[in-house]
């Protein structure tokens, strides 16, 4: 309870929250690569299995969908031709064409299952890191489903009135396997963004569970009172008849009222429901809806998505394989600038870079400025090469890259650290040779 009252204390925005939180996800994004990159160098099969297989599973799920989008198509050619109407033939196609397409595909998910369970038993399911892996279970619950309705459901069909249900009973179950595409958002980084989006969506379920009950209560209430209020109006007989039909048709009821303000909240579209009440009814209803579009079309609204925008990028910082891959994608996008700034550097295109040739590039203000922008600065060239240098006095491209990227940014503490116990050490050696020359 203490600690709960010291949390509450801090405030959610507080500094010392927000560095626990970064740093539980720094080690349990460390934790993830440290057993993956163990997971290669020992296991590099299993490896495969839990990691690169969903590459290509990938590609047949593709494949997957554009057979599902070529069935679609050619189902809505022969619907055309029973309607009488244009359409374009598929010569040679047929419904067992289609069919024959489906247990291949289901014969590759089955293989992908099974060889999933069999190589990581327990892991299948639970992964230590990672923990319940929920894309594994769905994928065994479609191959279930798939199962289902290419084996058992056909069987189970007789002939009479019910057939043609249990036909469109088949379609409705064929529509689950679309839900299989949200895998590439996983595994292809071309869909890295919608990968977040997805990763939001299932992070923000309780959130949108909430929101919509705050919406729903707020559209609840006034409702109610609109429709209450209006009641007089439309059961007054003096009043225009076709104005009374609109009320009615607008709040007429409960149910009425309540999916007008739905669309007056969501749909953007109140000034059409809500002048012809100011206009047609009194102006003084202008007072209540003007209230209630400020506080809750604008306000409510634009906290809802502060609070979604919070979650996307909550969603992206914690996204374990995100971070690594920028992280990645960072370091090979530096090493590659840095190889070009060496193939200018070149002159005579040996692969190595002589003292004058460094000295003269280095020099340049273009690449004085270039090597700014890359986090580094230097004033004098000339003991950059010495540093650089193995000692045959030439730099390959190896020690060129490896060597600025070392010197990049601020000494860090750990460089400090060294710097520190080498002169320890030297002034160890220096005291221990001055007392031998005194004792000489």
């Amino acid at each position: 309870m203490a600690h709960q009252d010291s949390e509450d204390l801090e405030g959610p925005a507080s500094p010392q929250s927000e560095s626990r939180h970064n740093t539980h996800t720094t080690v349990r994004v460390l934790g993830k690569e440290v057993v993956r990159e163990k997971l290669r160098a020992n296991q590099p099969f299993k490896a495969f299995v839990k990691k690169g297989l969903d590459s290509y599973m990938a590609l047949v799920v593709l494949a997957n969908l554009g057979c599902i989008i070529a069935m679609t198509e050619w189902t809505v050619s022969q619907t055309s031709e029973a309607l009488g109407l244009p359409h374009t033939g598929w010569e040679g196609v047929s419904l067992e064409t289609f069919e024959i397409f489906e247990f291949i595909f289901f014969a590759i998910y089955l293989v992908d299952v099974l060889l999933r369970i069999i190589t990581l038993g327990r892991e299948w399911y639970y992964d230590q890191m990672e923990g319940i892996m929920y894309l594994n279970i769905f994928d065994g619950v479609l191959v279930l489903i798939n199962l289902f309705e290419l084996v058992a459901l056909p069987a189970m069909m007789v002939a009479g009135d019910q057939q043609q249900q249990q036909a469109t009973t088949i379609r409705v179950i064929k529509l689950v396997r679309i839900v299989r595409t949200l895998r590439i958002f996983k595994t292809v980084s071309l869909f890295r963004q919608l990968r977040i989006l997805v990763g939001t969506c299932v992070a923000s379920i309780g959130a949108l569970f909430w929101s919509m009950v705050l919406l729903v209560v707020l559209q609840i209430g006034f409702a109610l009172a609109m429709c209450q209020a209006l009641q007089l109006f439309i059961l007054d007989a003096g009043q225009d008849l076709d104005t009374r039909l609109e009320m009615h048709t607008l709040y007429g009821s409960f149910g009425r009222a309540l999916f007008t303000m739905f669309e007056i909240t969501f749909s953007g579209s109140w000034p059409v429901r809500v002048r012809p009440v100011v206009e047609k009814v009194s102006v003084w209803y202008a007072l209540p809806f003007l209230a209630y579009i400020t506080f809750v079309v604008f306000a409510v609204i634009k906290i809802v998505t502060a609070l979604f925008l919070k979650e996307t990028l909550t969603s992206a910082a914690n996204d374990a394989d995100m971070v690594m891959e920028d992280a990645r994608r960072l370091a090979k996008d530096y090493t590659h600038k840095l190889e070009e700034l060496f193939r200018l550097a070149d002159d005579d295109g040996d692969g190595n870079l002589s003292r004058d040739e460094f000295n003269e590039t280095m020099s340049l203000p273009s690449v004085q400025h270039y090597l700014r922008t890359l986090d580094m600065s230097m004033q004098d060239c000339r003991p950059l090469f010495d540093i650089l240098d193995d000692g045959d006095g030439l730099i390959t491209i190896t020690e060129f890259v490896r060597g600025l990227s070392q010197i990049k940014g601020q000494a860090r503490a750990v460089d400090i650290v060294i710097l520190q116990r080498e002169n320890a050490k030297l002034m160890t050696e220096c005291r221990k040779i001055r007392v031998e020359l005194i004792n000489i």
